[in-house]
């Protein structure tokens, strides 16, 4: 495998969960076939009050040194699960002091991707918990962030690559992730606008219209991608009903399902990256979150979060 100079690494952020674990072999596979190197983190978060660095207390060291000697040993299972699978990857190990927050955002600004397990809380339990970095980390990377929640789908015939579409710029960066990796993973693209409608009578008045405006922005959006990328098959679909169900039932055989993380349009006045944090929660293969090309991110913090 040729990894190429001076390429941005592909950044997996290590917990010993099976989550983690299942996150840590995408990352690899991802790695493998874009001929990236691979950056494994398993950030230090240490208790409040911590002495990171004791120098005379003989206890306070001792409690520190295996403190840290925990964090080498997920570093060194994550190595000898990559080890296996792919040889010749290069894979870099990297433990840091602070919130797994605050060291993927740091990660994140020199990543060509970052690579995320998602535990199986409660909505409220994952955002209120150290499981719940999948959210913060999105909000604030400027390179593509996958949520691992459950392994991609390889057995579907053909393989399918699931890909949001609302029409705004902000989804054009989606597009293209979705279309790449098709191209590299032989996959047929599935492009879904989707529509929510009010209820009673105007529903059934607007349905026509709102159905073809789906049509359009397929079309106009696509119609590029097509050109560049001739041999990726496309489906495209428009669908009514609320774009996380939607998308998440769409997704159910898939590769990987794929969204901007703001927009509008085809999603009626409902923020797309409320779409991709619901998302985080509900789908059913890896998500990629796709930043948008004028998304405004806060700077990178590294309070606790």
């Amino acid at each position: 495998m040729t990894v190429h100079v001076g390429a941005t690494p592909i950044v997996v952020g290590i917990e010993d969960t099976d989550a983690g674990r299942l996150a840590v072999v995408w990352a690899a596979d991802e790695a493998a076939r874009r001929g990236l190197p691979l950056r494994l983190v398993h950030a230090l978060d240490w208790p409040l009050g911590a002495d990171r660095h004791p120098e005379s207390n003989p206890h306070r060291q001792t409690w520190g040194e295996r403190f840290r000697a925990t964090g080498v040993r997920a570093l060194d299972a994550a190595r000898e699960l990559v080890a296996p699978r792919h040889p010749r990857l290069s894979t870099e190990s990297v433990l840091a002091d602070g919130t797994p927050v605050a060291a993927l955002r740091e990660h994140s600004r020199d990543a060509a991707m970052v690579v995320l397990g998602s535990r199986r809380l409660s909505t409220a339990a994952e955002l209120l918990t150290t499981g719940g970095i999948a959210v913060p980390v999105t909000a604030h990377a400027t390179c593509p962030v996958v949520v691992v929640r459950e392994p991609e789908h390889t057995s579907g015939e053909p393989p399918t690559i699931v890909v949001a579409v609302d029409g705004g710029r902000h989804s054009e960066p989606a597009v293209a992730y979705a279309f790449d990796e098709a191209a590299r993973r032989g996959a047929t693209i599935v492009a879904i606008n989707v529509r929510q409608l009010p209820g009673g009578l105007l529903a059934g008045l607007r349905m026509r219209e709102e159905m073809q405006e789906g049509r359009l922005r397929l079309a106009e959006t696509l119609a590029g991608w097509t050109e560049k990328y001739p041999t990726v098959p496309v489906h495209r679909e428009v669908a009514v009903g609320h774009p996380v169900a939607v998308l998440r039932e769409a997704a159910e055989h898939a590769l990987c399902l794929v969204v901007g993380t703001r927009g509008r349009g085809g999603f009626t006045g409902l923020l797309l990256g409320s779409v991709g944090h619901g998302l985080i929660h509900h789908a059913r293969c890896p998500l990629v979150i796709v930043p948008g090309p004028d998304d405004e991110r806060p700077p990178s913090t590294t309070e606790h979060d």
